[in-house]
């Protein structure tokens, strides 16, 4: 891919996690770990942009040492981090939540609620057991500690804030479902294979994405989008790969995602996170001519 000329300095970099930062395997390469590690050196604030919670997300800023806000939920929540204090949230409204669980539970579908809590004592709320398919089996298990159960009629009269509502089930009976979740004033994404091996639909807030999160998460750190580097492999990170200055999709990533990307990396089973800081970011800081050792560029 043709490179254009470097624009600005790479203040930030916001990197996804499943499929980019994680290998198939789940794992995060050693040259990931030294790649992140010298961006960092190199004064750039590295975070990470996911549709995970908090505590599943923590865990890997501690492994990374990063030191920075995190965008969860697919950029329903900014939490500072270490700390956990929420920066940023941004729930469905409670007329949408309760609509669309009436939709879930009209069709027979489990819904997965995910409340606005405190992150360092995170809940999943589903409603009761006859509910449950075989397609949430591996996020139930994942998820066992945080799962709340409630009766069907306390589902229908929610009014606390709800980051995100999913649905966990085959792709070709939530495709069925996609119309009505059209006509609700949401945001909505469905996934025919996520990371819980099973058709994923979720629910946010209308405009909400995460791209809406990272440049609510620029405006606090006080950084132009101009100088901002993502880089991300789904459907969900099709937005914030468009919206700043620098976005890089994974090799392994759909048509859709390269189109909306500046550049390619390597495949997430190739350390794509890695060569894309080394080529995209720590390469144009090494030759730039500036007399500042520590300033990089999106190149």
């Amino acid at each position: 891919m043709t490179m254009p000329p470097a624009q600005a300095a790479c203040k930030l970099l916001v990197i996804d996690i499943d499929g980019t930062l994680l290998t198939p395997g789940g794992e995060i390469t050693e040259g990931t770990r030294a790649a992140i590690a010298e961006a960092q050196a190199a004064g750039v604030t590295v975070t990470l942009a996911t549709a995970r919670r908090y505590g599943n997300t923590a865990s890997i800023a501690r492994e990374l040492a990063l030191r920075a806000p995190l965008i969860l939920y697919d950029g329903a929540l900014i939490v500072e981090h270490p700390g956990g204090r929420i920066l940023y949230s941004n729930p469905l409204p409670t007329q949408v939540v309760q609509q669309s669980i009436a939709l879930f539970l009209a069709e027979g579908l489990q819904p997965v609620i995910q409340p606005l809590t405190n992150p360092l004592h995170e809940e999943v709320w589903i409603g009761p057991a006859e509910l449950d398919s075989s397609w949430q089996q591996i996020y139930f298990t994942v998820h066992a500690a945080e799962l709340r159960r409630l009766p069907r009629e306390r589902l229908l009269t929610l009014d606390k804030p709800v980051l995100r509502l999913v649905a966990l089930e085959a792709p070709e009976r939530l495709r069925l479902l996609v119309p009505a979740v059209a006509a609700l004033d949401c945001s909505w994404l469905l996934l025919e294979r996520g990371n819980y091996q099973c058709g994923e639909l979720s629910l946010l807030r209308a405009g909400c994405s995460k791209a809406t999160a990272v440049a609510a998460l620029a405006e606090l750190l006080h950084i132009p989008l101009t100088e901002v580097m993502a880089i991300g492999d789904n459907e969900n990170d099709i937005a914030m790969l468009s919206l700043v200055g620098f976005g890089i999709a994974m090799g392994q990533a759909s048509a859709a995602v390269k189109q909306a990307a500046r550049a390619i990396t390597t495949s997430n089973s190739e350390d794509g996170v890695a060569y894309a800081i080394e080529h995209y970011l720590l390469r144009a800081a090494r030759t730039s001519d500036s007399n500042s050792r520590r300033r990089s560029t999106c190149l």
